[in-house]
Parts: structure tokens; C-alpha cells; sequence
């Protein structure tokens, strides 16, 4: 039985559209906890080496103990959401989202800064993707991309909005009172996730979105994964996070390295959080109409392509950067979207949470294993341009075993499908 929650007096204003409300406060969620704390966090490293006195190496180290501590958030979300109110869990991570900015404004040592990247890392394993994933599943039976893709544009978004910002609070006050800034905003928006989220669609007796049209057993396989496929799967996404939870980390110290200006560093990060943020909202508009595989298919060759333009950073072109930061930026949508699709596809409705967690944990992995290695490499070769092309490569790789499996997947699905229907039938 669910919990009741008392409804605010926007649920009796929306009535059965309230899950859109929902998707927004899945939104701002993401945006503060997967956003400023990821993706937007990369226009501070340029000025983590250069104020902070890191080295290459140790910026990328603490992208490596940032992902590590995710995994151990991420590995408990699950298990989290089905013992207490999402929402809970949610805000609980926004609070530790907040705090590691304020010891990063704090601390003063690599030893410190690496603290607060576990607190960062952990807040974005518990308001990340996976309850954000639950949530608007349970809210959503049509529309379900739309909203997907709505809701985790945000962690693009928030490093166009914020990567401006940012630079012009550190250049006039100060990297520290910058750190402290977001903790604050942080904690506002905590209080507005509080607010407009909730659990469940039963909690406060509203109807899903699409719930006339589509049971809410339809959008989850019929049958699980087999364990070989979802093996497979599990192995894909752990080398797709080599490129996509990995490159747009990357793209302020890639340009930084190859003598590209603040001001044009500040530029390619604001681009590259539109450009995943515009994707993301696309992905999932063109996934509910031409199908994922095809989708996902045209939005993993744009991250490949991208990320090979990328190599080009040492020629010192402004268009170049553009354009190769724009094409990435839109296909990176595929990495996070994707994820909760893959999940729904590959399980039952009562395994979701389970799988989408598995899911997550391996793409999670990918970057992890692979996080310090572009710091290293430019240590030794004063360049982020090999790495680039390395992780091009990967998602070359991972794309195609992928797509693959997933596709055998939905038609296994369907085959053990229609011989129960036909089993029933000749029962009948």
C-alpha cells in the first residue's frame, strides 16, 4: 500500500496532468545534483589548476573519486526509493549536493578537494537518474521519452545557464564565494523539489499521464532480459561511459590545454550544456516517434563524430570548436535518455528499479575505470587530443553491442509474447 501525502494546491489545478509538474521537479532535481555537480562542475576545472594548484592528473582524479562514490550511491538509490518516499531520498541528496560545495569553498588541500568530490559523487548517486527514472516512469505511461528527455536535459542545461555565471562570480569575486553561491541556490531548489514531488501517482489519488490510453504493465517488457543479453548490455554501457560519461568533463580542460581563452573555455562548456540540454529534449521526442534503436542509432554517430572533431582543438579554429562541441553536445543526449529506456525494454515492471540501477552502475563504471586516464595522458603528452580519440573510438564500439542486443532483446520479448498468447489460446 502507498504512502498518503498531502497534495499541494497545484495537483487540484493540473489534476490529471500534475505528472508534468513532477517532470519539472525532476528537472530542477537533476539540475542541481547531476548538473552543477557534473557537467557544469567542468568549467571549474580550468581554475581547480590554476587557483586550486592541481595538476592534470589530479583534476581528472577527482572527476575518478567524484564517479566512484556515485557508484555506491547509486548502487543503495534503489534500494533507498523502495524503503522510503523518492522525494525523500531526492532531497536528501540535494542537501549533500550543497554542502560539497561549501568544502569546496572551504578546503584548501588535493586531499580536501577530494572530500568534497565523495560528497559530490554521493548526492549525485541519490537525486541522480535512478529515482528521477523511477519517479517519472511510475508518473508517466504515455509521453514517457518526452518527459525522459524533459527532465534530464537539465544536467545540459545547467551548464549553459551556470558556466557564464560561474566564470564571471570567479573573475570578480573569487572562486570560494562562488562554491558558496551554489551551495546556497542548491538548497532553494531543494525546497521547491519538496514541494512539487511525489512519489506516486497514488499518493495523493492522481491518474499517470496516459493512463486512459496505456496499463501501466505495457511499458515494461512482458518477460526479463535473458541473462546472456542482459550481460551484453551490461557490458555496453560499461564502455559507453568511457565517451559519454566522460567527454563533456573534459572539454574545458581540452580547450584550456590547447591555449584557447577563458572567455572561449567559458563558451564551449556553455555550448556543450545547450547543445546536451536541446539534444536530450530531441532524443526523446524523436524516440517516441521513430522507435529507440533508430534514434539512439543517429544520436551514438554524432557523439563519435564530435568527439573525432575534437581532435582538431590544436588548430586553434573558434568555428572548429563550435561546431565540434555542438555535434557531441547533441548526440551526448543518448547517454542518459537511453538508460531508462534501455531498462524499461529489459524488464518487468517489478525488476525496473533493479535493472535501471544495474544499467547505471555499468555506464558508471565505464567512466570510472577510465576517468583518470585523460589526465595522465596529458601529463605525458601536454595534449587531452589523444584521449578524445580514444573515447571516439569506444563509442564506436559500445554503440554498435549495444543497438545489437537491444534489438534482440524487444524481439525475443516479443516472440516469448506471442507463444503464451498462442499457449492461452489452444488452452482456450
Amino acid at each position: 500500500m502507498k504512502k498518503r501525502s498531502k497534495a499541494n494546491f497545484l495537483v487540484k489545478k493540473l489534476g490529471d496532468n500534475y505528472g508534468w509538474a513532477v517532470c519539472i521537479a525532476c528537472m530542477i532535481q537533476l539540475f542541481c545534483a547531476s548538473g552543477l555537480g557534473t557537467t557544469g562542475f567542468s568549467v571549474y576545472q580550468p581554475y581547480l589548476i590554476r587557483l586550486g594548484g592541481l595538476t592534470n592528473t589530479q583534476s581528472s582524479t577527482l572527476i575518478m573519486i567524484r564517479t566512484f562514490v556515485s557508484l555506491l550511491g547509486l548502487a543503495f538509490a534503489g534500494k533507498l526509493v523502495d524503503l522510503f518516499e523518492a522525494k525523500r531520498v531526492v532531497v536528501t541528496g540535494m542537501i549533500l549536493c550543497a554542502l560539497s560545495f561549501v568544502a569546496y569553498g572551504t578546503v584548501r588541500s588535493f586531499p580536501g578537494y577530494c572530500a568534497a568530490a565523495a560528497l559530490c559523487g554521493l548526492a549525485h548517486g541519490l537525486a541522480g537518474m535512478i529515482p528521477a527514472s523511477v519517479i517519472i516512469t511510475r508518473w508517466f505511461n504515455l509521453h514517457r521519452g518526452t518527459a525522459l528527455g524533459i527532465c534530464m536535459s537539465a544536467t545540459g542545461l545547467s551548464a549553459l545557464v551556470a558556466s557564464p555565471i560561474i566564470t564571471a562570480l570567479v573573475e570578480s569575486v573569487g572562486l570560494r564565494t562562488s562554491f558558496y553561491a551554489e551551495a546556497v541556490f542548491i538548497l532553494l531548489m531543494g525546497a521547491v523539489v519538496w514541494f512539487l514531488a511525489y512519489s506516486n501517482p497514488e499518493c495523493i489519488d492522481a491518474r499517470p499521464i496516459g493512463s486512459a490510453q496505456v496499463q501501466a504493465d505495457k511499458v515494461y517488457a512482458s518477460h526479463p532480459a535473458a541473462p546472456v543479453l542482459f550481460f551484453l548490455m551490461i557490458l555496453g554501457l560499461a564502455l559507453y561511459g568511457i565517451p559519454g560519461n566522460t567527454m563533456y568533463s573534459h572539454v574545458s580542460v581540452l580547450y584550456a590545454a590547447e591555449g584557447y581563452a577563458p572567455g572561449a573555455v567559458s563558451l564551449m562548456v556553455s555550448l556543450l550544456g545547450g547543445t546536451i540540454a536541446a539534444g536530450k529534449l530531441i532524443y526523446g521526442a524523436v524516440a517516441d516517434r521513430i522507435g529507440m534503436i533508430r534514434a539512439s542509432f543517429i544520436f551514438y554517430t554524432m557523439v563519435a563524430v564530435g568527439g573525432f572533431l575534437c581532435s582538431f582543438a590544436g588548430n586553434g579554429s573558434i568555428p572548429m570548436a563550435v561546431l565540434a562541441v555542438s555535434i557531441m553536445g547533441i548526440g551526448l543526449a543518448v547517454s542518459s535518455v537511453s538508460i531508462s529506456m534501455y531498462a524499461s525494454g529489459a524488464s518487468t515492471g517489478a525488476t525496473y528499479a533493479q535493472t535501471v540501477t544495474r544499467f547505471q552502475l555499468a555506464f558508471n563504471l565505464g567512466s570510472l575505470l577510465f576517468g583518470r586516464v585523460p589526465g595522465m595522458i596529458a601529463d605525458r603528452t601536454g595534449s587531452y587530443i589523444p584521449a578524445f580519440q580514444i573515447m571516439a573510438a569506444a563509442g564506436v564500439v559500445s554503440a554498435a553491442l549495444l543497438l545489437i542486443t537491444y534489438a534482440r532483446i524487444l524481439r525475443d520479448d516479443a516472440d516469448r509474447t506471442q507463444n503464451v498468447e498462442e499457449k492461452r489460446t489452444a488452452a482456450a
